[in-house]
């Protein structure tokens, strides 16, 4: 009994035990991504989960109003080029009649030089005309091209005067009527799924970890370490920094005691 005694208190002494706070496993800082005027700021959504939620609404109606017009700009376009393609294909066949009824006839001598240049001409002009819808064509292409450069940017504008967040929100900084630049603080949120902690080890707890055991309040666990500096921290210059990921406490903020064996 006395040998047992003595091996728990020698393993109790080898012990690295450290105190290590519980943090979020991400907290992330939302910023205003243009200049606008705060039209919403759900408040109530502090303290509480969201998913996809817009909880700052950025001005964002005169972007959508240039929208409506770029997306009826699209759909006038669209039309005029079917309409212009379809014109196309009937030029192209009106081409090939005219160029037929010029080629019957050029090397009949029986045929007047100026019935030979008037059919000559009817299928000049009808291949003239072609090249005009197809340019045409190239400039509706273009000008719809440009269409939906301003539609992918209007959208994306939209979409950065109402982000949407997902997580656990800590605070909402702005109120609705203020004024943002960009870069402005719109909301921090976080991660709760998992809890995040930092702790300092020694050079040689460094070197025991491949075979240490690790318990966090007296529990075992797996090897909870998920980054380890191999430079020491610039504070702690003769520790090294780690960081362990656990299980989400109900509360944030509490010290766990990791002991490493």
């Amino acid at each position: 009994m006395r040998r047992v005694w003595a091996l728990l208190i020698a393993s109790l002494l080898y012990a690295d035990v450290h105190s290590v706070k519980l943090e979020p496993y991400e907290i992330y800082h939302l910023k205003a991504a243009v200049a606008a005027q705060v039209l919403a700021a759900d408040e109530s959504t502090e303290g509480k989960s969201v998913r996809e939620r817009v909880v700052v609404r950025l001005d964002d109606r005169v972007d959508r109003a240039s929208l409506q017009v770029a997306l009826q700009k699209r759909k006038a376009l669209s039309q005029l080029i079917a309409i212009t393609k379809s014109s196309i294909a009937d030029q192209k066949r009106l081409v090939a009649v005219k160029k037929r009824d010029y080629e019957s006839i050029k090397d009949l001598r029986s045929k007047s030089v100026f019935e030979k240049n008037a059919r000559l001409a009817a299928y000049l002009s009808a291949r003239s005309a072609l090249l005009a819808q197809k340019e045409k064509l190239q400039n509706l292409l273009m000008q719809r091209s440009d269409i939906e450069d301003a539609i992918t940017k209007l959208k994306d504008r939209i979409a950065k005067e109402n982000p949407r967040i997902s997580g656990y929100v800590l605070r909402v900084h702005v109120r609705r009527g203020d004024f943002v630049n960009p870069g402005a603080l719109l909301v921090d949120f976080a991660d709760i799924s998992k809890a995040r902690g930092v702790m300092y080890l020694s050079r040689e707890e460094v070197a025991k970890l491949p075979h240490a055991r690790f318990f966090i309040d007296g529990k075992e666990v797996p090897n909870p370490i998920v980054k380890l500096l191999r430079t020491t921290d610039e504070n702690y210059i003769s520790q090294y920094r780690a960081e362990i990921v656990v299980n989400a406490p109900k509360f944030f903020g509490k010290i766990i005691k990791v002991e490493i064996r």
